[in-house]
């Protein structure tokens, strides 16, 4: 793996954690009448009710899993890799401040 090897494993790492953050994200059960109520400038009555789905397929399901993988892998990769780039830019930092620390023979 040679000098990088810090980025890799972090980049790796943030993609695998993007990705079950999605699974998360994806199954979590949605019920869009439990938000508490609010204070509004037009009256309750004029806002026309949304019923949403008593219950998705497994197949539109699926398609949300395969779409958001598309898109929270990816990103979840670069923050890793930038993660990883500041762990390997202070590593490089305390070393070379540790290297000129010591005394010269």
């Amino acid at each position: 793996m040679g000098r990088n090897k810090i980025i890799k494993v972090a980049s790796i790492t943030g993609f695998v954690l993007a990705e079950i953050y999605m699974v998360f994200t994806v199954l979590a059960p949605y019920r869009p009448g439990l938000a508490a109520p609010t204070r509004m400038l037009l009256p309750k009555e004029a806002i026309p009710q949304v019923e949403g789905p008593a219950q998705q397929s497994a197949g539109a399901v699926a398609m949300k899993l395969v779409v958001c993988a598309f898109f929270f892998g990816p990103f979840g990769a670069f923050v890793g890799l930038g993660a990883g780039l500041l762990i390997e830019g202070a590593r490089q930092k305390i070393v070379s401040l540790r290297s000129a620390s010591r005394p010269q023979k």
